[in-house]
């Protein structure tokens, strides 16, 4: 078994010794309201919005709760919140999933930037964000491309922490954190601090993870264990008028992807796993300016470029590694919007403000190695939007409509061609352009104090990737052959939500419906068919075809979160997700599709010492695709998955003074040690999801 490069190993290890934590942000205030809900939520719109002047379900987390909920991975430290759901495929190739829709579908962003990773390409490729530093993370659940461009048909996900400082404090401040997990021997930690430099503002961070191989109930998962570090620093201007300023962040990881657990290979599985080493190297840029240009009253100009380098070690032949696939991504993304404030008094008649902008986004991915899975590609996209918001007393209205275009090529314009045990598949190539409008209307009426209703209907799309129209190869690490089609056109998506928000002084309410019905929804089929991959110096393996196909689907759930304070310090706090997808013209449901699931909680929020207990349900999964026919034989395309329950608890201490602020958080997960499968996940017919874990958290602020 190969495992994860000793000389990075030992540079992350050198690292975290002399780095012992990092900052999830925010300062920590006594509050006599326990009840968590955003104050703030920017996504939406780019603006500070209160949470009762969102239009689409909503949640950020920040503060206690996002320390509670840390974990090693972004999309695993958001896994409570409703209609959110994570592929594991191991701890560094976890995924996001919000109302069943996976992949580039949820936009992943860094202070309102694309992340330039490929965490949407394939199950074994994670979110290339550390979750340690976070000071915010947003989620906005449904279609939310107006701000942020195509392809966001099932929401978006934002890591804030501001990199280029928006104030200049009068002194420096900081956070140090540090999180040890006995799941499998993990810990991480570093520092963040913020503070005036001469007439500037700085920020400045570093972090550092490592882990060994999880452990579940059932005996080690074996290459999984992790290591990596992050560093970021940037500097602004900050003068009466705006902000000016950039910053640098570099990433590195590396972590394994299993092939086998217990001895019994997963199907398509490289014998041994895989190891996946990445970095990121991002740079951005920000100018704001606040006062009148004309009609409008502020301008702002973001601009974020970013090199990402993806090595899949399938092992080692000789003294030589064998490099089973490299994806070197370059990305730029960038926006201009004008802003105008509100027209009118919002408290005696009808005020309105809003937006119009642009934004341009490219991608150049070049694929090598043995078995990338994809051809190499362009894409190039530029797009315009105009949003308006209206309120008039009881009611606030918003509409806006956005138009895209983009052009996708490859390098290789020869014909895919693919001999599969079954048949032999030819598909022609050509460079593709997509183009189309986006538009959403939403309505928010406070129909009794504290108390608001609000509806959406959206008309959003996406464009296939290079992978999904290009691809025509192995991709061990993913369990996969994948055969692309060329002729994928976007998806276009008619959707509407129902929802219902109640803040109340000692009951906090969030419950949505939604429908989506989505033309030529496009995922990776599990046709049932399979390749044999040959590698030198081990026996050929059978491997599962999965081809890139679109079809009619409709998307329907409901999603919540109740928290209520029954007694003083006591919250009672439940999360609820279900979807269920269909195939429309099949009525067969769609792979992949998260069961029914949720949260329950008792929260005690005293002072000093706090406390939790409660569990993580989740549902079986019966809703698969139906058995489908291939020659002689019938197969079924996705397994069943049966329903889990862990048992979770946690007991935490505060202690404030003049200086400092100290947190100690000692929390146990799974701690029933219960055997459970994620349905998502790409090996749960072989290995299931993590034991018991026991974790401790130390932060300090000063």
């Amino acid at each position: 078994m190969h495992h994860v490069t000793s000389q990075k190993a030992g540079l992350f290890a050198a690292l975290l010794l002399t780095l012992p934590a990092v900052a999830m942000g925010g300062e920590h205030e006594d509050s006599e309201d326990h009840i968590e809900t955003e104050e703030i939520v920017v996504t939406t719109t780019g603006r500070a919005l209160g949470p009762r002047h969102v239009y689409q379900p909503t949640t950020s987390m920040d503060g206690d709760e996002l320390q509670r909920n840390l974990s090693s991975s972004v999309p695993a430290t958001l896994e409570s919140v409703p209609g959110f759901h994570v592929q594991y495929n191991g701890p560094g190739a976890t995924n996001p999933t919000i109302r069943g829709m996976p992949g580039d579908r949820v936009l992943m962003l860094e202070d309102g930037h694309r992340t330039g990773d490929i965490y949407w390409t394939a199950s074994d490729h994670g979110v290339m964000v550390e979750p340690i530093s976070a000071a915010r993370m947003e989620v906005i659940r449904g279609p939310a491309s107006l701000l942020y461009g195509s392809n966001a048909l099932g929401g978006v996900v934002n890591v804030i922490r501001e990199d280029v400082p928006t104030f200049r404090p009068d002194v420096v401040e900081g956070t140090v954190t540090t999180q040890l997990e006995s799941v499998n021997n993990g810990l991480g930690g570093g520092a963040v601090l913020r503070g005036p430099l001469g007439p500037l503002a700085f920020y400045a961070e570093a972090t550092g993870r490592r882990a060994g191989d999880t452990r579940t109930p059932s005996g080690p998962l074996e290459q999984t264990q992790m290591a990596g570090f992050n560093l970021a620093t940037g500097l602004s201007w900050v003068p009466e008028w705006g902000v000016v300023g950039a910053a640098v962040r570099y990433f590195d990881t590396v972590y394994g992807v299993p092939g086998e657990f217990g001895g019994e290979l997963i199907p398509g599985g490289h014998p041994g796993g895989v190891d996946i080493e990445a970095s990121r190297l991002s740079s951005r840029f920000h100018a704001d300016y606040e006062g009148p240009l004309g009609v409008f009253d502020g301008l702002e100009l973001r601009t974020n470029v970013t090199r990402y380098l993806h090595d899949e070690i399938e092992g080692t032949l000789g003294d030589q590694d064998i490099l089973g696939a490299r994806f070197v991504q370059i990305s730029t993304d960038s926006h201009l919007v004008a802003h105008h404030d509100v027209v009118g008094d919002p408290e005696d008649s009808i005020s309105l403000e809003g937006a119009l902008g642009l934004s341009f986004q490219s991608r150049d991915l070049e694929a090598s190695g043995l078995s990338p899975g994809t051809r190499s590609g362009t894409e190039r996209s530029v797009g315009g939007f105009v949003y308006e918001q209206l309120h008039r007393q009881p009611f606030r209205l918003q509409a806006g409509i956005r138009g895209d275009y983009r052009w996708t090529s490859t390098d290789d314009l020869s014909p895919l061609r693919v001999r599969t045990a079954e048949r032999r598949i030819v598909k022609e190539v050509t460079p593709r352009t997509f183009g189309s409008i986006s538009g959403s209307l939403a309505t928010l009426w406070d129909f009794a104090e504290d108390w608001t209703l609000g509806a959406s209907f959206s008309r959003s799309f996406r464009n296939p990737t290079i992978e999904e129209l290009y691809s025509d190869g192995p991709h061990l690490a993913d369990f996969s052959f994948d055969i692309g089609t060329p002729d994928l056109e976007s998806e276009v998506g008619l959707g509407g939500d129902l929802f219902l928000r109640a803040e109340l002084s000692k009951v906090s309410l969030e419950a949505a419906t939604y429908a989506n019905r989505v033309d030529n929804y496009i995922y990776y089929s599990p046709t049932g068919e399979t390749v044999r991959v040959f590698r030198e110096g081990v026996d050929p393996r059978v491997t599962p075809v999965f081809e890139a196909r679109g079809d009619d689907a409709l998307f329907l759930g409901a999603e919540g979160r109740l928290q209520w304070e029954f007694v003083d310090d006591l919250v009672f706090d439940l999360t609820a997700s279900y979807t269920r997808a269909t195939r429309r013209a099949e009525n067969d449901p769609l792979p992949f599709i998260p069961p029914l699931s949720g949260k329950v909680e008792l929260r005690y929020e005293g002072s000093p010492f706090f406390g939790s207990i409660g569990s993580t349900l989740s549902a079986p999964q019966n809703r698969v695709p139906r058995p489908i026919q291939i020659g002689d034989t019938t197969e079924l395309p996705e397994q069943p998955t049966d329903g889990y329950a862990f048992a979770h608890a946690l007991i935490g201490w505060r202690h404030h003074s003049r200086l400092m602020d100290h947190t100690v958080m000692l929390q146990g997960r799974n701690v029933g040690n219960q055997l459970g499968r994620d349905h998502l996940s790409r090996i749960k017919e072989v290995a299931p999801q993590p034991g018991r874990n026991i974790q401790l958290i130390y932060q300090a602020i000063f």
